[in-house]
């Protein structure tokens, strides 16, 4: 049976959703409505009478559904509830904002160095498929995943789904068909890169076979798989001298998807250095890397760690205002 808005503010909320619906993920929305039903359901209980929410009301609601759920649940519960609290003082209601609340998550991504990148690349250039792998393609297909993930941000499973007709030479962009927020989007690349990509498609006899994948596995119509892909850049890594064992405690150490945390973390400081404002940088970053909210791309750039601490204080100046930390026990 499906929940019906009962609250004071139910016609407000109802619009709100219409319109997040248009923005979010299927599985996003779902998340966020979730969130907003539990708060009308709250605000209907205490019998709220006037349009108008206050402190009081809010950190009544935070402490009840705090009981048996993580901090970093409620953290998630809190987000949501501050864009329609935002929404709501657009459409002329007082409302309190309340702080966000500090993750406790202490998972920290390897990020990756001048020095490591450019022995990476070393390796993986001069890559050979071991003996027993069926697929000798993987010789040419490493060395060209990595520049993608490096210098575009993918997702692993974005990259390795692309095919040649989601190429788009003229104007340098690739197509994201498959990704993990299940929306579309356009990834652009450089003339570099562009020209890397064309000889790699003609000397792999795919660049006028739009239907073949870009990076093929035993026949050009299915992919190598994230699993086979992890697997051989563990053996470029090793051989590039990057050590897992070195890493935090807290880290899963240097994989391929810690090329998408390193080029966030690099994308921020360099439009910082450009002189581009954060209040355009970050948002426009958060739509390249395909993510629902700046909540996302916040904790990206959080886990900036000891490489980039200028990066990461400049950052969380930018922020402090949008993701406030607060104690929920305070």
């Amino acid at each position: 049976m499906q929940y019906e808005l009962k609250s004071i503010f139910k016609d407000e909320m109802n619009l709100h959703l219409t319109l997040r619906k248009e923005e979010l993920s299927p599985e996003a929305y779902r998340h966020y409505k979730h969130t907003v039903m539990l708060f009308d359901e709250y605000l209907h209980s205490i019998n709220l009478s006037e349009k108008s929410i206050d402190e009081q009301v809010i950190e009544t609601w935070i402490k009840k559904i705090s009981d048996g759920i993580s901090i970093n649940t409620v953290g998630g519960h809190v987000h949501y509830i501050r864009q329609l609290l935002l929404f709501l003082i657009d459409n002329g209601y007082y409302c309190f904002i309340p702080k966000t609340i500090a993750s406790k998550d202490t998972y920290v991504p390897y990020l990756y160095t001048d020095h490591d990148i450019e022995a990476i690349f070393k390796v993986a250039d001069s890559f050979t498929a071991p003996h027993a792998v069926k697929n000798k393609s993987i010789t040419y297909e490493m060395p060209l995943l990595l520049r993608l993930l490096f210098c575009c941000g993918m997702r692993v499973s974005e990259a390795i789904n692309i095919k040649v007709g989601d190429i788009d030479f003229e104007r340098k962009l690739f197509i994201l068909r498959v990704t993990k927020k299940y929306k579309q989007r356009l990834v652009p690349f450089g003339p570099e890169l562009s020209e890397i990509i064309y000889l790699y498609c003609v000397s792999m006899g795919i660049f006028n076979n739009s239907g073949a994948y870009l990076f093929p596995e035993n026949d050009l119509y299915t992919h190598i798989s994230a699993n086979s892909a992890g697997n051989y850049y563990r053996i470029i890594r090793k051989k590039a001298g990057i050590n897992n064992l070195q890493q935090s405690k807290n880290g899963r150490g240097a994989c391929l998807h810690c090329f998408r945390h390193t080029f966030a973390v690099r994308s921020f400081d360099k439009n910082e250095r450009r002189g581009i404002s954060q209040r355009e940088s970050v948002p426009f970053l958060s739509t390249y890397l395909g993510h629902d909210s700046l909540y996302e791309t916040e904790k990206y750039l959080k886990y900036s760690g000891d490489y980039f601490e200028d990066t990461l204080t400049r950052f969380e100046s930018f922020a402090g205002d949008l993701f406030p930390e607060v104690d929920i026990n305070e």
